[in-house]
């Protein structure tokens, strides 16, 4: 009984978290952004059923890290690269919502390549994520 106690909890804290950060993701407008831009708004459905089992995955996964994915090493590559692109789309928005880049860009005096630097910085992290997970440096 204590550990159905625990799991209802554990998935309505996580629900209610993990809600809060969508609804804070939609309020800034980070995902009409990222869909707009990328002119995909025909698979809107398609997104919206991705977030809503992305948070349901992640409040499952997060509870339960122990857990074991049947799919093999490639699903974990696979899982990666998209957990990889999302936190990058994510903060570049965020960042863009926020105007850090246009003060920076403007302050810098950057009038043209603005998608080249961009791009150098995407890259620079991605470098720097496979340095730290392939030098063993992860908990």
């Amino acid at each position: 009984m204590t550990d159905l106690l625990f799991f209802l909890f554990g998935i309505t804290a996580g629900a209610a978290t993990s809600g809060g950060v969508f609804a804070f993701l939609m309020k800034i407008g980070i995902y009409p952004r990222m869909i707009g831009s990328s002119h995909t708004i025909r698979l809107l459905k398609f997104y919206e059923w991705m977030i809503v089992l992305g948070i349901i995955w992640g409040g499952v996964y997060t509870e339960y890290p122990d857990l074991s994915l049947p799919f093999g090493y490639w699903f974990v590559v696979l899982w990666g690269l998209c957990a990889g692109m999302f936190v990058g789309c994510v903060s570049a928005a965020l960042a863009e919502v926020l105007t850090a880049f246009p003060v920076l860009f403007r302050r810098l005096k950057v009038e043209s390549g603005m998608a080249f630097y961009m791009s150098m910085m995407a890259f620079g992290k991605m470098a720097g994520s496979f340095w730290y997970f392939f030098r063993g440096l992860e908990p």
